[in-house]
């Protein structure tokens, strides 16, 4: 009888240590469950190394480079006769242009994809907002042509001199007394237009440079000169041989 009591009792110890194994297992289960997917949304919180990084060049991105900040005032500084140091940057953004045409102000371009990636770059010159658009590197610089360039530009003396030397040469007219009364700065839309083409292509290969007036005798003469000086051409409706 004691036999089958020990039996018994044994049995039932047996059982509560199963019970118990089981229970220990079937938490430390869902503990560990449970820490796996803690882990899992923790990693998924943190980003990895690889995201950081493809973030970052989307930062850099964003700021306007030194070198193309300076390129774009030297330039306005050029045009305007404006020191750097009273010049401003007041807005830039990154963009893409859909092709050169886009990039270089055309009004009229087509839906060719040729993308140049650069900024879009405002200026302020004294009272006046210029927009430029240069690609990445800053090697390629476009002041918009609809802004009113400053007055406060002067023709450099070298084109005036030879401006005056042509005149002179044409008219007979000594260079003391001819006189520019007139210096526009002037982007021309294409060589076509640059050279008083009376029927032009709305095609834009912009030509810098600018349209002086001098007075020779009782007329007055028109000419077109690029920003160097080495192209000069003179309105072909004046009648030079007349002041010979």
């Amino acid at each position: 009888m004691k036999s089958i009591f020990k039996l018994c009792s044994f049995t039932n110890n047996t059982s509560n240590f199963s019970k118990n194994v089981v229970l220990t297992l079937i938490l430390t289960s869902s503990l560990f469950c449970g820490f796996g997917l803690s882990a899992n949304y923790v990693a998924e919180a943190i980003p990895n190394a690889e995201q950081i990084q493809s973030q970052s060049p989307q930062n850099r991105s964003n700021k306007l480079p030194r070198a193309v900040a300076r390129a774009v005032l030297r330039d306005a500084s050029k045009r305007s006769g404006v020191a750097i140091a009273n010049l401003k940057i007041t807005q830039f953004k990154s963009q893409t242009f859909g092709n050169p045409c886009i990039f270089k102000f055309g009004e009229i371009c087509t839906r060719e994809y040729n993308p140049i990636k650069g900024w879009q770059v405002i200026v302020r010159v004294q009272q006046q907002s210029w927009t430029y658009h240069v690609n990445q590197s800053g090697s390629q610089i476009v002041l918009d042509p609809k802004a009113n360039v400053s007055s406060a530009t002067q023709l450099p003396k070298a084109i005036a001199d030879t401006i005056l030397a042509d005149a002179s040469k044409r008219s007979g007219v000594e260079i003391a007394d001819l006189k520019i009364t007139q210096a526009t700065p002037k982007t021309f839309g294409n060589p076509c237009e640059f050279n008083f083409g009376e029927i032009c292509t709305r095609e834009f290969n912009p030509v810098e440079g600018w349209e002086v007036i001098v007075q020779v005798k009782q007329q007055s003469w028109t000419y077109h000169v690029n920003k160097s000086g080495s192209q000069i051409v003179l309105d072909p409706k004046i009648s030079a041989t007349s002041q010979s």
